[in-house]
């Protein structure tokens, strides 16, 4: 009678992870092994012992580089997002008492960082002051890749075009507005169209931007060429500028302060109308920590007020 045979063993640990992880990284056994604080020969061996239990290679190693293979890049891209997931429970774990203590990641866009974000991050840290934030700025493409991968810990950008990996909540639409100086000819008007602004000269966002672009295909659309004469890269410089008489702008709800800047009114665009679509963004198949959680619980009703004035 044949004995059954039993599956082999599956023994990986986290010592493996990381060092495979840290090889990944910097590209070399001899720089993984400073990282991880243990002999180039333990690494070698840790990835080797790895390698047998996956049955793959994961690196092409020659005598001046070491080369992810494609298993390798596939594997080494779902552990480092283990790896973070698990980093981040630790640090939930260790929280003492009721207090809320750890490092909170936020990517944003730009529009909500000047005004709605400071606001929730001074009423969380009145709350909580023993969770360390970090503020991530950039476009809707970069406010996506960093929760896709795992980066942040949620994010406030586009919801249009998301992959399976990413969800939104709380997702609104938001008019835009235009920016004048305050002595403009335009100024006593109640509304604007864009066909009023076609003349003028603009101050905005570089064209990857995701305003931009709906900005210039809504115009396009119009008939209207606008002229984009100078191009910032932040909308607190795009307030200075309009404000300096430089041009005027077009910029969303959620990057209009409650009081107009100096210098500058703001004004409703009615025709055609202007909207973008912004949500909150996480990663679907991950828990919030209870540092995120916390956080948006302030943080939510300030982002629907600003997006739906």
């Amino acid at each position: 009678m044949m004995r059954e045979r039993r599956p082999r063993r599956f023994e990986v640990s986290l010592k493996h992870l990381r060092a495979a992880n840290s090889v990944a990284v910097y590209g070399s056994f001899t720089a993984a092994a400073a990282d991880l604080g243990i002999t180039q020969s333990a690494v070698s061996r840790l990835v080797l012992q790895l390698e047998r239990q996956l049955g793959v290679s994961l690196f092409l190693r020659s005598t001046r580089n070491v080369i992810l293979t494609a298993p390798g890049r596939e594997f080494t891209a779902s552990t480092q997002r283990l790896l973070a997931d698990l980093g981040a429970q630790v640090d939930n774990a260790r929280a003492l008492g009721e207090q809320i203590k750890g490092r909170l990641i936020i990517s944003c866009l730009l529009s909500l960082t000047h005004h709605v974000v400071p606001e929730a991050v001074l009423k969380y840290r009145k709350a909580h002051p023993g969770v360390e934030i970090h503020l991530r700025e950039g476009l809707g493409s970069e406010v996506y890749e960093d929760v896709r991968s795992g980066l942040a810990d949620f994010g406030v950008g586009n919801v249009t075009a998301l992959g399976r990996e990413v969800v939104s909540d709380d997702a609104v639409q938001e008019s835009c507005f235009a920016i004048l100086p305050s002595r403009h000819p335009l100024r006593n008007k109640a509304t604007l169209s864009l066909r009023e602004l076609r003349n003028e000269t603009f101050v905005s966002l570089p064209t990857g931007s995701g305003l931009r672009k709906q900005i210039d295909s809504v115009a396009t659309a119009s008939g209207i060429v606008l002229n984009h004469s100078t191009i910032v890269e932040q909308f607190g410089t795009l307030y200075d500028f309009v404000a300096a008489n430089v041009g005027i702008s077009i910029v969303p709800a959620s990057a209009v302060p409650p009081r107009a800047p100096r210098g500058v009114i703001v004004k409703r665009l009615v025709s055609p109308p202007l909207v973008r679509k912004i949500g909150i963004l996480r990663l679907k198949n991950r828990p919030l920590t209870p540092a995120a959680t916390g956080f948006l619980d302030i943080f939510r009703p300030l982002f629907l007020s600003a997006s739906r004035r």
